[in-house]
């Protein structure tokens, strides 16, 4: 069976995404503990299909709720990104556009977390039991991470009333990058390992996907434009993540 990603210019999906994170932060030897709930729409649009299979497509979060310990937060802005993804899905570039994180949300690492919610692909035919490995490198100004992927066709059946193939994988994910936080400049380095549960279509589109990982990372914050006086902190920051990411179908489809 040949499992591929089908799109065209102008094509249009949305997913819900929900989000729940467990966040330790330590500085000085202080541990304080968040537990973030958020949800999101995700607006997914074809911009161009290009030689080979690669595709370009803004993605858009749209917030829709945060919680933070159990007290609603403001959801914050809208972000926009465009991505270049392979035919195989390996997300190979991010553009930032519109909007930034919250606050609350800017340990997850969003940008991060894109190429993490839809599967790679075997660039050849499978049955169920074939496993296949992938990897990618992104890398911009701010740094670069990357992933390594083994990939599991696990069982063929029915997701939300489409046919679909039920994929599992397992990932590392090193970090060595700079991010701008609300109030400090972060110097990060360390790594993501998790697992992701998929159904595909076998029309050529992701139903439904859910995601666990952990990340454990060292930090050294900085003042926002090297503030005199002002030195800078080493900390640790881990991140124990669930997602959970389905199709929002068209009226008339259920």
């Amino acid at each position: 069976m040949a499992l591929s990603y089908r799109s065209k210019d102008g094509d249009l999906l949305s997913y819900q995404l929900e989000l729940n994170a467990e966040i330790d932060r330590t500085l000085s030897g202080q541990t304080r503990h968040e537990f973030v709930e958020a949800t999101f729409r995700i607006q997914q649009e074809v911009l161009d299909v290009l030689p080979g299979g690669r595709t370009r497509a803004r993605m858009t979060l749209l917030p829709q709720s945060l919680r933070v310990n159990g007290t609603t937060r403001s959801v914050g802005r809208a972000q926009e990104f465009v991505v270049t993804a392979r035919a195989d899905g390996r997300i190979v570039g991010i553009e930032e556009g519109l909007g930034e994180p919250t606050e609350e949300l800017e340990a997850v690492g969003i940008e991060r977390l894109l190429p993490r919610l839809q599967p790679v692909l075997p660039g050849h035919a499978v049955a169920p039991g074939d496993t296949w490995r992938s990897a990618s490198a992104l890398e911009d100004p701010n740094g670069r991470f990357s992933l390594a992927l083994q990939s599991r066709l696990a069982a063929l059946g029915t997701a939300r009333g489409h046919a679909s193939a039920l994929l599992r994988t397992t990932y590392t994910s090193p970090v060595e990058r700079r991010e701008i936080f609300a109030n400090a400049v972060a110097d990060i380095e360390g790594s993501d390992v998790g697992t992701q549960e998929a159904w595909f279509s076998l029309g050529g589109f992701l139903v439904r996907a859910s995601g666990d990982s952990v990340g454990r990372y060292r930090v050294l914050f900085r003042p926002p434009g090297e503030e005199v006086g002002v030195a800078p902190v080493r900390g640790r920051i881990q991140v124990r993540l669930h997602t959970e990411m389905r199709l929002v179908e068209p009226a008339g489809t259920d």
